[in-house]
């Protein structure tokens, strides 16, 4: 028989093999999100190069990975380090 899984995979967003995953874990009955490289059996850091980057991130964003309350919170980080010129908006 086999085990449980320890989580369950509530959204995703993956460009090629590069997936960012919102993550119910069981044991500990809280969210998280994980960055990961699919279709790898050794693990591996996720290395991507920033443009590509930015494009898992903005589908991770259209697919619900991440919380309304921390894409406000990450907005609100950005605008403090960010001078106005260059304001992310």
């Amino acid at each position: 028989m086999a085990s449980p899984a320890r989580y369950s995979l509530l959204a995703f967003a993956d460009l090629g093999s590069a997936r960012i995953e919102r993550l119910f874990l069981r044991e500990e009955r809280e969210e998280a999100i994980r960055f990961r490289r699919t279709g790898i059996a050794a693990v591996r850091a996720l290395e991507l190069p920033e443009d590509e980057l930015l494009i898992l991130l903005g589908d991770a964003i259209a697919s619900g990975v991440f919380s309304a309350d921390f894409l406000s919170e990450i907005r609100a980080v950005l605008d403090a380090q960010t001078p106005a010129r260059y304001a992310w908006r």
